[in-house]
């Protein structure tokens, strides 16, 4: 099998085609890639893909064109997890007492913050450019055009890896904050 892990940050994946827009001493993707431009592999190249925090990253407007470049990359039916922090979970839970103020602060929106600022504890450098949630991230696959969505946050142990359809998904830190789809290519 051939997987791609997009936007891999500092949880590089054995076994699987690690990319990223950058480089650093905790970020060591196998290819580099260009934002904004289409991803260096053949169409119909890879059997899975992980979107682990990655959409967030991205400019809402420029999503879907995103997610269509990764279904040209993936196979026909190939599966496609997408994980990112759910900003109304998070608050839910912070309102509870179950989750600090400043995980709240760290999965909301934050384009505004410089790449630099090392002023904010929680800050990596990586904007969140829009605030995720399940149902608007349900809703933008939906308008992309994929049929079967399935909601597998409930499938997915706390751990380093989750087995699906045959698949060792390199999930790193799945929390009750955090949202999961796996959706399948819809070539």
């Amino acid at each position: 099998m051939k997987l791609l892990n997009a936007g891999c940050g500092t949880h590089y994946a054995h076994g699987w085609v690690n990319t990223d827009i950058w480089e650093n001493e905790g970020t060591r993707p196998d290819v580099l890639v260009q934002p904004g431009k289409p991803y260096p592999f053949e169409d119909d190249s890879f059997d899975a893909v992980m979107l682990s925090h990655v959409l967030e990253h991205i400019k809402w407007n420029e999503v879907p064109d995103f997610i269509n470049e990764i279904c040209r990359v993936a196979k026909p039916e190939a599966s496609i997890l997408i994980i990112c922090p759910d900003v109304h979970k998070t608050i839910k839970l912070w309102h509870s007492g179950r989750l600090p103020w400043e995980l709240v602060e760290s999965v909301m929106e934050h384009a505004e913050v410089a790449p630099d600022d090392k002023s904010i504890k929680w800050w990596d450098g990586a904007a969140h450019q829009w605030n995720a949630h399940e149902k608007r991230v349900e809703n933008l696959l939906r308008q992309i055009g994929f049929l079967k969505i399935e909601n597998v946050i409930n499938r997915i142990p706390i751990g380093n890896t989750w087995i699906d359809e045959g698949i060792t998904w390199p999930v790193v830190g799945m929390a009750e904050w955090q949202l999961a789809f796996l959706i399948k290519n819809y070539k």
